[in-house]
């Protein structure tokens, strides 16, 4: 696929019908757009349940992180709550917490309906055959920090990576089917937050790699926005440093991607914004002599 016809698809995704996406496992009576409780098709008791076991019983039923104290302000639970969010990684650690903006009514954290806290790629895709079978709205959350509420929506179902949080050193890291000379490299889950990442490559590797000013930011989000750091002058942007990825799209299909293997695909995640062409689960970023 050519990167222009790759543009033009995502540009035309807002103007195509509803019941064109999917169409093949949208549930009858539900054409006209995404699930909600209270349809006649949205999951019963049983189909929650199933996708629970399917997950390990990671499957969650979040709340806003200010949900007590709007119930009771100034109590030991609302206070709690208070002094927990004086913690910066408070929000990458709770399914219901996200950076919010003031527009779009976004002052007003909406938690989704549910949660999969996904400790591997096959519970991400678990979570991505659920929703298409049952036309349910997808987000997907790693550090929370989208000013922009992709990582919440009322009524959806949350694929929420922070457990995957694995980090690799390389030595010497060629991607899958390319001819490229080796380079040192890391490989983190979708889950880890950049201080986790830069903790492991300076002190194991005594080496850096490119990411953010904010280290309690989500490396998977920044990447997929582009990402503007500290020594990006020097280094460029965290997706320049992208070497290969691995992403779960909206098929349900795992796909390792990058300059050889799906190259537009491989492009498009080097800026087109978090959860835009798939969940990823993994990337591997070079990494470069300490500045």
């Amino acid at each position: 696929m050519k990167r222009r016809c790759l543009l033009k698809g995502v540009a035309a995704l807002p103007f195509l019908p509803a019941n064109t996406i999917f169409a093949d496992t949208i549930p009858a009576g539900s054409r006209t757009g995404r699930v909600r409780p209270g349809d006649p098709v949205w999951p019963g008791a049983g189909d929650w349940e199933a996708l629970s076991r399917a997950v390990g019983g990671n499957l969650l039923r979040p709340t806003t992180i200010w949900q007590a104290c709007a119930q009771a302000p100034r109590t030991p639970d609302c206070l709690a709550r208070l002094e927990e969010a004086r913690n910066p990684i408070a929000l990458g650690d709770d399914p219901g917490g996200t950076q919010i903006s003031g527009w779009l009514d976004a002052w007003t954290p909406r938690a989704s309906a549910y949660a999969v806290a996904a400790r591997s790629t096959a519970d991400v895709v678990e979570g991505i055959k659920f929703v298409r079978q049952h036309n349910l709205r997808l987000v997907v959350k790693g550090g929370g920090h989208s000013y922009l509420g992709g990582s919440n929506a009322p009524d959806s179902l949350l694929i929420w990576t922070r457990a995957m949080n694995r980090i690799e050193l390389h030595n010497a890291f060629v991607p899958l089917g390319a001819s490229t000379p080796p380079t040192p490299a890391v490989t983190v889950e979708a889950g880890c937050m950049w201080i986790d990442v830069y903790t492991a490559v300076t002190t194991k590797a005594g080496r850096y790699v490119q990411g953010g000013g904010c280290a309690s930011v989500g490396v998977a989000g920044l990447v997929q926005g582009g990402g503007f750091g500290s020594f990006s002058k020097r280094y460029g942007l965290a997706a320049a440093s992208l070497l290969q990825a691995e992403i779960v799209t909206a098929d349900g299909v795992v796909r390792t991607v990058n300059a050889s293997r799906e190259p537009d695909l491989f492009w498009a995640l080097k800026g087109g914004g978090g959860g835009s062409f798939g969940v990823l689960t993994r990337i591997t970023l070079q990494t470069h002599d300490l500045p």
